[in-house]
């Protein structure tokens, strides 16, 4: 099969290799050369008042859902109107929608803000914003989006309430979202607008009426409230178990014939771990009776030494997002262009909590997998009654086998709501890339053939990344967006016409970001800059990563890159040549197919050629041999050039290493004498070895006018040449090291001291002078023991 290709600028073997800090040498250009992830970008923003729960895009206008008001916002973000929602005088004997002014200053009313719950958008009947909030008992308001002002939301708005009849007290439709958390999906089908609702609910958390933990109600066509269309339309989670066993509605999504709710729950009612699950049921299933959940797990493993594999599994989910994919992306995982994937952004958890901590993967499977999941593991048989829901005696827990009809939208009587027990597992797309991260937010857009995933942290952070399953990829995007975490709420336009952009919410901030990149000066090299995704039209400008636009001079380009030279090791060496010079610097080799090619490459060294080893030099690294010259020569022309352009660079020097003295000029023959050979350009060249006679001296350190060493031991006592190898120069010394036989010590005086210290001892012996005085001479230092010479 002929593989697919997708990725004609080579940008993402790239820039993952930027993540890889070189090693050794270069460290400092590979660094400088890296993405810069401090840069900051003007973008268009909003700021409201109070912190802003949900966004909707409808009509060129942004509608955004916030504590106490909606407001209207253009494209640009700019403000056009307000509508004050809250804060909403509540009272035990004031019914939802009822004006309860007159009782303000009654001891039991109390003024409560209006956190916004859900913030939906129904076209079947009228364009209306309808907005749930956490007041009121959760009911809702529908707003009529006004045909030729869309910005009005404010001249006619309903409340969605009917009070109940008798009987009915407990059981209320219109009563929709919880205060401790609620996911809302509207779909319409056959006439119908029906909302789905999940809920998370406590024993302590007692609304005025009963709020269920999942629901089916229909929209009446009267439009002023809800209607459940079974007693069986709604699930509740038994109350024994409300708050031992708390579910968190993450994400909801329609697809085909099904509806899914995405949550984070206890693994079972007995286990303190967390985990993520996968609802479904059918869209006309109004009982539920279709209804099955499914663990999911998004996992990282990683091959060890003797064949090991260590897995982590990254179990709950911080936030998720339907899309289809790119052509390569959908060529890797075998799907069409139309199938559906759920990408999902996952966290480590603290053990036994919820709560997650910085460690984040980010995984991806296809609807059609997850259907086929279902049904693969429902022939096994590998389920179990919904405990949480019936309790362990339950009729439909004890004794019982499971089935399902094809279709899984009629069921009968017996095919009751399941849970499997089986969790479908998924491996993290980016290799462990995010796990010193939490990642809270997720939105997915396709440009040509690539799919391209925004990625936001808890700390503020924006990315963009290209989603691949066979390719390693790196954040071609990253900057800091705000101090405040990034919603998991994101809107995406993405347009053939234009550019497109992705509406983020941080807080009380909502901006605007151009799907194809704020822009390009956070890339501060050439290649990083022309191996960018294509849609970004980034170019390089006069040492700057910019678009075309940007550029104050016709220098903008998207073809080449001309080296940079950043350092010279070592910045001189003999003229006898043979030297391994390395350049540290960035864009050596650069090629828009992203291979890493020498062939055009051409180090000269003051107008001879330096032979490139190529098994040595990367992109931030060219090492070549320094050839002779004739004489010495400082801060000399030299030049990398690639065929058609060349860097300048005069920070290399051939000298004349010389020796003009050492000292001491003796010692004993048993070695470990510091011996101090002084001369000039010492510290040049890559290796520096002294040797008396043809024994190595153990240097200790070197500098240009001095190189210190420790003398080897000799087994006969006479003279030795002293001889210094740089690289492949060789300098004898005029003088020599003489060795003498060692020392013994015969006598001390005094044998005693004070604790103290400070005295005087004189040490006798024979051969004293071998170590250069006849008589040696020591201070006792402070001791609180004995002391031997």
């Amino acid at each position: 099969m002929k593989r697919f290709t997708a990725y004609s600028s080579g940008f993402i073997i790239f820039l993952f290799a930027l993540l890889q800090r070189s090693h050794g040498q270069c460290k400092e250009a590979a660094k400088k050369s890296e993405m810069n992830l401090s840069v900051k970008y003007d973008l268009p923003n909003f700021i409201a008042d109070t912190p802003i729960q949900n966004v909707v895009l409808y009509k060129h206008h942004v509608y955004i859902g916030a504590v106490n008001k909606i407001y209207v916002l253009n494209e640009t973000l700019q403000n056009i109107s307000v509508y004050k929602t809250g804060p909403v005088l509540e009272n035990p004997d004031c019914a939802p929608c009822e004006d309860c002014r007159d009782k303000a200053n009654l001891s039991n009313s109390v003024w409560k803000d209006n956190v916004n719950m859900a913030l939906l958008l129904e076209t079947y009947y009228d364009d209306q914003l309808i907005s749930c909030g956490s007041v009121s008992g959760g009911i809702c308001h529908r707003h009529i989006i006004q045909p030729d002002n869309p910005a009005d939301i404010e001249s006619e708005v309903h409340c969605m309430y009917s009070p109940q009849m008798d009987g009915e007290a407990d059981n209320c439709p219109d009563c929709v979202v919880s205060t401790l958390g609620t996911k809302v999906l509207v779909t319409e089908k056959d006439r119908f607008v029906n909302f789905f609702v999940g809920n998370t609910v406590t024993s302590t958390f007692q609304p005025p009426h009963v709020l269920h933990s999942i629901s089916v109600r229909r929209l009446k066509e009267t439009q002023d409230g809800f209607e459940f269309l079974t007693d069986q339309s709604y699930i509740d989670i038994l109350p024994q178990f409300r708050d031992s066993y708390p579910i968190r509605y993450v994400h909801a999504f329609e697809n085909d014939h099904f509806v899914y709710f995405l949550t984070v729950q206890r693994e079972t009612l007995d286990s303190q771990s967390f985990h993520t699950r996968i609802i479904r049921f059918c869209t006309l299933d109004s009982e539920m009776r279709s209804y099955m959940e499914m663990p999911l797990e998004c996992i990282f493993t990683e091959k060890r030494r003797k064949r090991s594999i260590r897995k982590e599994v990254f179990n709950i989910l911080q936030a998720a997002y339907v899309s289809k994919p790119g052509a390569a992306l959908a060529h890797e995982m075998g799907l069409g262009l139309n199938d559906d994937i759920l990408y999902g952004v996952f966290a480590q958890s603290k053990p036994d909590s919820s709560e997650p901590t910085n460690r984040s993967a980010v995984c991806a499977v296809s609807v059609r997998t997850i259907n086929e999941f279902f049904n693969k593991i429902v022939d096994k048989q590998n389920m179990k009654c919904l405990q949480h829901f019936y309790g362990k005696e339950s009729k439909y827990c004890l004794n019982r086998a499971f089935s399902r009809n094809a279709s899984y939208c009629r069921a009968q009587d017996d095919e009751y709501r399941l849970e499997v027990t089986t969790p479908l597992q998924r491996v993290d797309l980016f290799m462990g890339q995010f796990n010193s991260v939490l990642l809270t937010s997720i939105s997915i857009f396709t440009k040509g053939n690539l799919t391209i995933a925004n990625l936001g942290t808890s700390e503020g952070r924006f990315m963009q990344i290209v989603v691949s399953r066979s390719e390693p990829t790196a954040p071609h995007v990253s900057f800091q967006l705000d101090s405040h975490p990034i919603s998991p709420q994101v809107v995406v336009k993405n347009s053939l016409v234009d550019d497109g952009y992705t509406l983020v919410v941080t807080g009380k901030k909502i901006t605007k970001i151009p799907l194809k990149g704020p822009g390009c000066r956070h890339f501060r090299s050439c290649s990083q800059c022309l191996l960018a995704p294509a849609f970004m039209q980034c170019g390089w400008c006069s040492q700057q990563c910019l678009r075309s636009s940007e550029c104050p001079s016709n220098t903008w380009t998207q073809d080449t890159c001309l080296p940079r030279v950043y350092e010279i090791l070592p910045s001189s060496a003999p003229i006898e040549g043979g030297t391994k010079l390395t350049l540290c610097g960035w864009d050596f080799g650069f090629s828009k197919n992203n291979r890493f090619e020498l062939k055009n490459t051409v180090v000269h060294i003051g107008g001879q050629i330096c032979p490139l080893e190529a098994k040595s030099s990367n992109k931030n690294r060219l090492e070549c041999t320094v050839p002779a010259a004739r004489s010495p020569g400082f801060n000399i022309s030299s030049s990398v050039s690639v065929g058609h352009g060349k860097t300048l660079f005069n920070t290399f020097s051939y000298v004349n290493p010389v020796i003009t003295s050492i000292s001491p000029t003796y010692g004993p023959k048993s070695g470990g004498t510091l011996l101090t050979v002084a001369g000039k350009y010492l510290n040049s060249g890559k290796s520096m070895r002294i040797f008396v006679g043809e024994q190595p001296c153990a240097l200790k350190s070197i500098t240009a006018s001095t190189v210190e060493c420790y003398t080897p031991a000799q087994q006969i006592p006479q003279e030795y040449h002293v001889r210094m190898e740089i690289d492949e120069a060789i300098r004898d010394t005029s003088s020599h090291f003489t060795y003498r036989e060692d020392p013994v010590v015969l006598k001390i005086h005094p044998a005693k001291s004070f604790l103290s210290g400070g005295s005087t001892i004189t040490a006798q012996g024979i051969n004293l002078n071998s170590v250069c005085f006849p008589q040696m001479v020591i201070t006792v230092p402070k001791l609180g023991m004995n002391f031997s010479v």
